[in-house]
């Protein structure tokens, strides 16, 4: 009679078991892109960015100002002379850095330019060019990611 019991008992186990995590909800759904680090350079006559080029998504600027002023920067769509910024920083002192990140959506050209993109304040420093391409995927088989 034991014997019944405890067969009877692994097999209602057995079962409770193997229904638990059969959902798949959730499990196709790719990840986010990761966020792509960019270098920024300012020095007295001009912005550069390292890669010029990226595909659309998160895209971290990590910028250094080497100019002998304090400079903001500015992204801006190319060919929008004096629009609204799509990210800027505040005044960056010389030989200090900043951060700032823009979640690209669509492709295009974008600016960095100097003086919070005011078109006014008259920078002499020659603006960088940013190209966004399609694509920048998904980051389900990249390492130490959340």
């Amino acid at each position: 009679m034991c014997t019944r019991t405890t067969i009877g008992m692994l097999a209602v186990s057995a079962l409770a078991v193997s229904a638990c995590g059969g959902s798949s909800q959730g499990a196709t759904n790719p990840r986010p892109p990761a966020p792509v680090n960019l270098t920024v350079y300012i020095d007295n006559s001009r912005v550069s960015v390292s890669p010029s080029s990226v595909g659309d998504g998160p895209v971290a600027f990590i910028i250094t100002n080497q100019a002998s002023q304090a400079e903001s920067l500015a992204v801006l769509p190319a060919g929008a002379a004096a629009g609204r910024p799509l990210a800027s920083t505040g005044p960056i002192n010389p030989q200090a850095t900043a951060q700032i990140t823009v979640n690209f959506s669509s492709p295009g050209r974008y600016s960095l330019s100097t003086g919070g993109g005011d078109a006014s304040a008259g920078s002499s420093i020659q603006a960088a060019t940013l190209t966004v391409g399609k694509g920048a995927g998904n980051s389900n088989n990249q390492l130490l990611q959340p």
